[in-house]
């Protein structure tokens, strides 16, 4: 399977152009400031708990601007944070030199990852990171490049959002009556026969001299299905695979709208 295969149901001319986490990233962290990231840590844990994994070495796929990773850090793991954005990793970068943390961040596609550290005991790749890979052949080599960089019996821990949540449009929102600095409005819409959900999303920054900045950024997210997820999974050496409910230990069902996974290189 190749990793430059069409992405399924478009023709040959056709193509997906994003526009993402560009003009958003200097106000990324403002957006997300009300994601509960140390529940998100701690959910970790509790899996690493159950997987019995106490990992050394940690790689945060899809870091963004490195909040997740610095969190990871805290908590005693040598951190390395990927990110496919420039811009999303310029910031990361200027808060770990702000803040002197020894946290190496590069700009990488997932699909063809190849860092000069290959030893990592666990790999996370949190926030739906991984359904922005639009192509199937994509993600199952970003599947195989990450089990490249672990240990044996490493761990990969990640979450995706399901069909589910997609088709239900999930991803349109808005905060638009509020004083917050940063105002939102998305829109979504699901293709069904391509599994493709885009997202439009216009921002309202207000400036401290009172003009307000307004942009616009096209996300894409792909429908993956958890049996497709395993067998990536599994053809890249991850022989125990197990699912979750969001923030549960609990299988998913079928209105579960993200879907947390967990695999284990084999030994």
């Amino acid at each position: 399977m190749s990793c430059d295969d069409l992405l399924p149901g478009r023709p040959a001319h056709e193509t997906v152009q994003p526009l993402e986490f560009g003009p958003i990233a200097p106000y990324y962290d403002e957006l997300m400031q009300d994601v509960p990231y140390a529940s998100w840590v701690s959910y970790v844990q509790r899996l690493l708990t159950q997987w019995e994994l106490r990992p050394n070495r940690v790689l945060d796929l899809a870091c963004g601007t490195g909040t997740l990773s610095e969190l990871l850090h805290r908590q005693g793991y040598r951190v390395t944070g990927v990110d496919l954005s420039p811009d999303m990793i310029a910031v990361a970068r200027h808060k770990a030199l702000q803040k002197r943390l020894p946290i190496t961040y590069y700009v990488q596609d997932a699909a063809d990852l190849d860092l000069p550290e290959k030893d990592f005991h666990l790999c996370v790749s949190l926030f739906d990171s991984l359904n922005y890979i639009l192509k199937p052949s994509r993600l199952a080599c970003a599947i195989q490049r990450v089990a490249a960089h672990l240990v044996p019996g490493g761990l990969f821990l990640f979450d995706m959002n399901s069909e589910y949540a997609l088709a239900n449009q999930f991803f349109t929102q808005d905060n638009l009556n509020t004083d917050a600095r940063l105002r939102y409005d998305w829109d979504s819409v699901y293709l069904p026969e391509q599994r493709l959900c885009r997202v439009d999303m216009r921002f309202w920054y207000r400036e401290d001299n009172g003009s307000v900045r307004t942009f616009h950024e096209v996300h894409w997210q792909y429908a993956y299905r958890e049996e497709e997820v395993r067998t990536m999974l599994q053809e890249a050496g991850f022989q125990q695979v197990r699912t979750y409910h969001a923030y549960t230990l609990r299988p998913p069902h079928a209105t579960t709208d993200r879907i947390f996974y967990a695999a284990r290189k084999s030994r």
